[in-house]
C-alpha cells in the first residue's frame, strides 16, 4: 500500500487540477467544445450519428453546430450521450450564442477571446439542461486522463525496470522514474485542460497509451507469453485497436505498428519451427488483430462508404473545414512549430489563451534537457537498432513508444499540410511514452542517489504551474468588461461625441503615439457610449490606413472585446474597448497609418458610421537599397540626400521619368516640409517640376525620426513639346506655408544640382 501511495496522491491532485481547470474554462470554450457537445447532445437526442453536409454546415452553421467534427468516430460521443441520456438538454440552442468574430488562434490578440456570448444566470450554480450536461461529461472525460496518468506509470515502469544504475551512486528504485514520467503528464497543463473538457482527445490518450503498453508486455522477453496467452494478448490488443478506431481517426497510424510489434515477438520465440510455418503463425496473429478491430469499428467506415464515398469521411470533413493555400515550406512549418510545443504544454480556449511567457521557456529547458539525456542515454547502451535480437537487450523496449510518438508526429505534420494544425495535443495518444522517456532522459542528468529529489522537484515546480496556470490565464481571458457610466472616462480620454449609428456614440479615445513595423501592432482603446440603442447586434472594427489610403490592418469583432453585444447593451452605459491592430507584412513602408473606427450591421454589411480617430506610424523597414547614384548633402533641419535613382536616364518627350531620393534623417525635422523636384535647361526657370510632400503625403517629415532613411520616388512628366537635349535636375526642400527652403550645410545655396542629366530625344 505503501508503494501505490505516490501514484495514490499525484492521481488525486489531478482530479483536483482537472477540475480547476473545468470550472475556470466557462462552458463550450474548451478546446473544439462548441462543436463536440452538439454532437453528444444530437446523438442523446436524436440516438443517431449526425449525417454531413459541407453546403448547410457552410452556408447555416447553427443549423450543424458540430460543424466538420460531426465526421469524428463516434465512441466518445456515443458514450456522453448514454451518460447524459437523463438530462433535457432541449437548450443547447439557446445556450450556444457564437461570437463567429472570436481570435481563434490568435493568442497575441487583446480580449474577445470567447468563442461563445456567455450570459451569467444561464450558467451559474445549480445547473441544468446543457450546462448539466457539459460539466458531467467534463468530469466523465476527466477519468479518461486518470486512466492515461496510470498508464503513463505502468509504461514507463516496464520500459526502464532497472534504470537507476546511474553514474557514481547506488542503485536507486525504478519507481522514481515512473512517478516522474506520471508526473509530466498529470500535471502538463495542457493535458489537465484537455481532460476537463468536452472532446474525445481525453479518450484517444487513453486508447492510444493503453495499445501502446500492451505492445511493450507483448514484445517484453521477461514475460513468458506463447500459445493461448499470447493469442488472448493479441486478441485483446486488437479490441484496444478497433475501439481507438472508433474513437478517433488518428489511431487507425496504430495498426501497422501492432502489426510489427505482434511479427517480432512470434518471431523471437520461433525456435525449432520452420520459417514458412512461423510466417504463417505471424500472419495468423495478423489476421486475428485486423479481423477484431474491424469487427469493432469497420460498420463505422461501411457507413461512411454508403453516405460519403469515403470510409473515413475524411472527404466532407476537409470540404467543411476548409484547406490552407499552397503548399507550406519548411520556413512555415518552423515558424508553427512554436505553436506545436506551446500546444502540447498548454495553450487554451480556441487556441488562444496563453500560458506566461515563463511557463513555455520552463518546458522547453525542459524538453531540451530530457531529449538531451536521453540521447545520451541511448548513447551509453550501444546500437540502439530495433531487430529481433536486440528484444533480448535489457532496457530495450524504448524503440517502441519512440516509433509511435514518431508515427504520431508525422501524421500531425500531414495533416498539417491540408490545414493549420500543428498542434502538441495530437501528441497525447502517446503522452506516456513522451513522459517516460522524458524522464528517464532527466535523470542522466544526476546521480542515482539525487535522483528522487529531482523527480520531486519536477513535481512541485509541474505542480505548482499547474495550479498558478488557470488563475492567471484562463480566468481573465472570460472576465466580461463592466460598463462605466460618461463621468468614469478618463478626462484625457474625452473627445467630443461622434454619432457612429444604430444609437451609439464615441465619446473617448485613447491612442498614444506609436511607431509600429511591419508585422507589429497598433494599439486603440474607444470608449463607445449607448445613448438610445436600437438592439441590434453589431460588429465593430479598427482599421488602418496606409499608402495610398489602402488598408493595412483591421479587426472585426463585437465590441466590449466580444463578450457584450450591442443588443444587451442599455442607455447610458459606456464600454471601454480596446484593439490591437496587426499591420499587414507587405504593407508599403515608410507610411503614416490612418486609423478609422466604426460600427456595421454583419447582416445587411451596411456600414454604420466610421470615425477617423488619429495616425500612427509605420517606419521604415531596417535595410534598404543603396542607391544607384550615391552622394551626400546635408541640409538643414536635419535632413541629409544620401544619393537618388533616376529611371530612365534617356528619355522622350511626353513620357514620364522617375526619380527616387534617398533622404536620411541626422534628426527629428521640425516642419512638414515639401520636396521640390526641378528640371532645368539652359537658364534657372524650370521647364517641369514635380513638388510634393516626401511619399507623395504618406510619410512627412514631422514623422521622420533619427537614423531613418526614406526612399521617396517622384515621377516627373516631360511636357510634350519639350525640345531635345540635355537637362539638369535640381531637388530640395521647403516649408510649403513661408515658401523658405531648406539650406544646404556647405554653403552652396539651397538646392541640389544632381550630377546625373537626362537626356531628352
Amino acid at each position: 500500500m505503501t508503494r501505490r501511495r505516490p501514484l495514490a496522491l499525484i492521481l488525486a491532485a489531478y482530479f483536483v487540477l482537472g477540475g480547476v481547470y473545468s470550472l475556470a474554462t466557462p462552458v463550450l470554450e474548451a478546446s473544439d467544445e462548441f462543436k463536440h457537445y452538439p454532437y453528444v447532445q444530437y446523438v442523446q437526442t436524436h440516438h443517431d450519428l449526425p449525417v454531413l453536409n459541407p453546403e448547410t454546415c457552410l452556408q447555416t452553421p447553427d443549423d450543424c453546430p458540430w460543424l466538420q467534427d460531426g465526421g469524428q468516430p463516434p465512441l466518445y460521443y456515443i458514450t456522453m450521450a448514454a451518460a447524459t441520456s437523463w438530462i433535457d438538454t432541449s437548450d443547447l440552442r439557446d445556450l450556444r450564442w457564437m461570437n463567429w468574430h472570436a481570435f481563434i488562434g490568435d493568442p497575441a490578440q487583446v480580449c474577445n477571446k470567447n468563442l461563445v456570448i456567455h450570459l451569467p444566470e444561464r450558467e451559474r450554480f445549480p445547473w441544468h439542461g446543457s450546462v448539466l450536461a457539459i460539466h458531467l461529461i467534463r468530469f466523465l472525460t476527466l477519468g479518461f486522463g486518470a486512466g492515461t496518468v496510470v498508464l503513463t506509470y505502468l509504461l514507463a515502469r516496464d520500459l526502464f525496470p532497472g534504470e537507476g544504475e546511474g553514474r557514481g551512486g547506488a542503485p536507486s528504485s525504478p519507481r522514481y522514474v515512473a512517478l516522474g514520467a506520471a508526473v509530466l503528464t498529470a500535471f502538463n497543463p495542457m493535458f489537465l485542460f484537455v481532460s476537463g473538457a468536452v472532446n474525445n482527445d481525453a479518450m484517444a490518450a487513453f486508447m492510444g497509451n493503453l495499445a501502446l503498453l500492451m505492445m511493450v508486455r507483448i514484445a517484453d522477453p521477461r514475460r513468458q507469453i506463447a500459445g493461448r496467452r499470447l493469442v488472448g494478448r493479441v486478441l485483446a490488443l486488437g479490441v484496444v485497436v478497433g475501439l481507438g478506431m472508433l474513437t478517433k481517426l488518428s489511431l487507425l497510424a496504430l495498426l501497422p505498428l501492432v502489426l510489427l510489434v505482434v511479427a517480432l515477438r512470434v518471431w523471437r520465440q520461433r525456435s525449432s519451427l520452420s520459417i514458412p510455418r512461423c510466417l504463417g503463425f505471424v500472419v495468423g496473429h495478423w489476421s486475428l488483430i485486423i479481423l477484431t478491430a474491424l469487427l469493432i469499428s469497420g460498420w463505422w467506415f461501411l457507413r461512411n462508404w454508403r453516405l460519403y464515398g469515403d470510409p473515413t469521411a475524411l472527404n466532407v470533413f476537409v470540404a467543411i473545414q476548409g484547406v490552407r493555400t499552397g503548399v507550406p515550406t519548411l520556413r512555415d512549418w518552423l515558424g508553427e512549430f512554436g505553436t506545436f510545443r506551446w500546444t502540447y504544454w498548454g495553450l487554451f480556449g480556441a487556441v488562444d489563451v496563453m500560458a506566461p511567457r515563463w511557463v513555455y521557456a520552463f518546458f522547453d529547458l525542459l524538453s531540451l534537457a530530457g531529449l538531451a539525456g536521453l540521447m545520451l542515454w541511448i548513447a551509453r547502451r550501444g546500437d540502439p537498432t530495433p531487430r529481433p535480437s536486440f528484444l533480448a537487450t535489457r532496457n530495450s523496449l524504448w524503440w517502441i513508444p519512440a516509433l509511435w510518438v514518431a508515427v504520431l508526429f508525422i501524421s500531425v505534420l500531414r495533416w498539417t499540410w491540408v490545414y493549420f494544425s500543428f498542434q502538441g495535443r495530437l501528441m497525447f495518444p502517446g503522452v506516456a511514452g513522451i513522459s517516460a522517456l522524458l524522464m528517464v532522459g532527466l535523470q542522466q542528468w544526476t546521480a542515482s542517489r539525487f535522483r528522487p529529489a529531482l523527480t520531486a522537484g519536477v513535481a512541485l515546480v509541474m505542480f505548482a504551474i499547474a495550479v498558478v496556470t488557470p488563475f492567471v490565464s484562463i480566468l481573465p481571458a472570460y472576465v466580461p468588461p463592466e460598463p462605466l457610466a460618461l463621468s468614469d472616462v478618463p478626462l484625457d480620454a474625452r473627445v467630443e461625441p461622434v454619432d457612429v449609428g444604430g444609437g451609439m456614440r464615441l465619446v473617448g479615445l485613447e491612442l498614444p503615439p506609436q511607431s509600429v513595423a511591419r508585422g507589429g501592432s497598433v494599439e486603440v482603446v474607444v470608449y463607445w457610449e449607448a445613448v438610445a440603442p436600437d438592439g441590434g447586434d453589431y460588429v465593430s472594427f479598427a482599421r488602418l490606413l496606409g499608402r495610398g489610403m489602402d488598408w493595412v490592418g483591421d479587426v472585426n469583432r463585437r465590441p466590449a472585446c466580444g463578450m457584450v453585444p450591442t443588443s444587451l447593451w442599455r442607455p447610458g452605459q459606456v464600454w471601454r474597448d480596446p484593439y490591437r491592430v496587426e499591420v499587414a507584412e507587405d504593407a508599403a513602408a515608410p507610411s503614416r497609418l490612418r486609423v478609422e473606427v466604426g460600427l456595421y450591421d454583419p447582416k445587411t454589411g451596411r456600414t454604420l458610421g466610421v470615425v477617423a480617430v488619429g495616425e500612427a506610424k509605420l517606419a521604415p523597414p531596417a535595410a534598404v537599397a543603396e542607391p544607384a547614384h550615391p552622394l551626400t548633402v546635408e541640409l538643414a533641419d536635419g535632413v541629409t540626400l544620401r544619393g537618388y535613382d533616376l529611371a530612365p536616364e534617356v528619355a522622350a518627350p511626353g513620357e514620364v521619368v522617375t526619380l527616387t531620393l534617398y533622404w536620411e534623417a541626422r534628426e527629428a525635422p521640425a516642419v512638414d516640409y515639401q520636396v521640390f523636384v526641378h528640371l532645368l535647361g539652359e537658364g534657372l526657370e524650370p521647364v517641369a517640376q514635380g513638388d510634393a510632400p516626401p511619399l507623395g503625403g504618406d510619410y512627412p517629415t514631422g514623422l521622420w525620426a533619427p537614423g531613418e532613411v526614406i526612399v521617396d520616388p517622384h515621377p516627373l512628366l516631360l511636357p510634350e513639346d519639350l525640345p531635345p537635349g540635355r537637362y539638369r535636375l535640381s531637388v530640395g526642400m521647403y516649408d510649403l506655408e513661408t515658401m523658405a527652403r531648406l539650406a544646404r550645410l556647405d554653403g552652396s545655396g539651397d538646392a541640389i544640382e544632381l550630377p546625373t542629366p537626362l537626356d531628352v530625344h
